[in-house]
């Protein structure tokens, strides 16, 4: 009879190659765009056979909703510290904040981009959309404790469709235009948590 112990290093395994598929996936679909990804390329560059890629994913859609689940997960434990922190900043470090933490997280991410706004991926359910606007507004409570939670939640709704507006422009324009956009986001963000 085989040990408890003995079966950990084969799921220790199989969840180290999922997620070298993953980061695979994730870094030809940021160079070619999902499209024109296909699972064998994925297969090949993991030094793999199609058929154990299928194993761990049945098809692409697949793959790319494991890996907008990932992303989702670390967006949580992103924002979750970005917002966490118990420093009060002026409105403009705030937009700051907000913006440069959205463009830093999706850059470190190559495939979130091509990925996002897709309609059959989907990054967040309800719920944890919801989560997500929690602590959006808890971060604005605190900034300005004069906001009561259904003003914060609402600010912080505009700020989501905010960050979503940016990552829209973001992934149609060119990678060297980022920096200009991202120059008059902060600035909306700014012009609207002042009001």
């Amino acid at each position: 009879m085989a040990s408890p112990g003995r079966r950990q290093p084969q799921q220790e395994r199989a969840a180290q190659r999922q997620a070298a598929f993953l980061d695979m996936a994730a870094r030809l679909i940021g160079e070619k765009g999902y499209e024109a990804v296909t699972m064998t390329a994925i297969a090949e560059r993991s030094g793999t056979s199609i058929g154990t890629l299928y194993d761990y994913f049945p098809d692409k859609l697949t793959l790319a909703q494991a890996l907008a689940a990932k992303y989702a997960e670390e967006a949580d434990e992103h924002w979750k510290k970005l917002l966490g922190a118990s420093l009060k900043p002026e409105k403009e470090d705030l937009a700051d904040l907000i913006v440069e933490g959205a463009m830093a997280f999706v850059l470190e991410r190559p495939a979130y981009l091509p990925l996002f706004g897709s309609p059959l991926i989907t990054f967040r359910s309800p719920s944890a959309r919801h989560h997500l606007r929690k602590a959006f507004a808890d971060a604005l409570v605190h900034w300005d404790s004069s906001l009561n939670s259904d003003q914060a939640l609402i600010k912080a709704q505009v700020l989501v469709e905010l960050i979503k507006a940016l990552l829209s422009v973001c992934k149609q324009i060119v990678p060297g235009n980022r920096g200009s956009v991202t120059v008059d986001f902060k600035r909306l963000v700014r012009f609207y948590i002042s009001e």
